[in-house]
């Protein structure tokens, strides 16, 4: 396979599931719609605190990735932008951010691209687009369309992941995924609350920098 196969196949995936997601969606009545948001909620929780308990990051690289890829995300008006692309509808906003890093933080996304990156193998890559292809169908019902624009996300990141595998891969140390995956459990934990609709003055969309500066830093 070719470096970038995995990431196109589970951009694929995830945008026919979740165009499966919303045919199903107008058979699903709202109140079940909103307690399966709520469960993908705190699923999201759990998931991010699991990322921040079970690896041993460096936490001062952690902290300085969030500080800078905040700073970096206010600087680049990130979140304006993006609400610009959504318009309006914050709930599409919701379901964009929260699906993009459902699908992107975690140990299969970044081990399966420096994999296909560095020798070729796109099997874990093609595991994980099927799970995520099956997880869109369900996201997609109760969080509506926004989580098919986060196969575009899936591009973006996973496929800058893989380039940054193919050319450096060689610096990227086990410590700095560790970091990542620190960086990634709390930003899921983060999205999980505002799910949750508990107040936040944090902005998840200008934080997203801190995932690619974790790798380096």
């Amino acid at each position: 396979m070719f470096p970038g196969f995995g990431t196109l196949l589970n951009a694929s995936l995830v945008l026919v599931g979740s165009s499966l997601g919303l045919i199903f969606s107008r058979y699903v009545p709202e109140r079940i719609r909103e307690s399966v948001f709520m469960g993908i909620g705190i699923f999201t929780i759990l998931i991010g605190i699991r990322f921040v308990t079970e690896n041993k990051p460096d936490l001062l690289k952690v902290f300085a990735s969030l500080i800078v890829g905040s700073l970096l995300g206010h600087i680049l008006h990130l979140e304006e932008h993006l609400s610009k692309l959504t318009g309006e509808d914050k709930s599409l906003l919701r379901a964009f951010i929260s699906s993009s890093l459902l699908f992107t933080v975690g140990p299969m996304t970044l081990t399966g691209c420096i994999l296909e990156a560095t020798r070729g193998d796109s099997s874990l890559l093609i595991t994980k687009s099927l799970m995520d292809g099956f997880s869109s169908i369900l996201l997609a019902t109760s969080m509506g369309r926004g989580v098919a624009l986060s196969s575009g996300f899936i591009l973006l990141f996973q496929g800058g992941v893989t380039a940054l595998a193919y050319f450096l891969g060689h610096i990227l140390q086990p410590q700095s995924i560790a970091n990542t995956l620190c960086v990634g459990g709390v930003l899921m934990v983060v999205v999980g609350l505002r799910m949750l609709e508990v107040p936040l003055r944090v902005s998840t969309v200008n934080l997203l920098p801190s995932l690619i500066l974790s790798l380096f830093l």
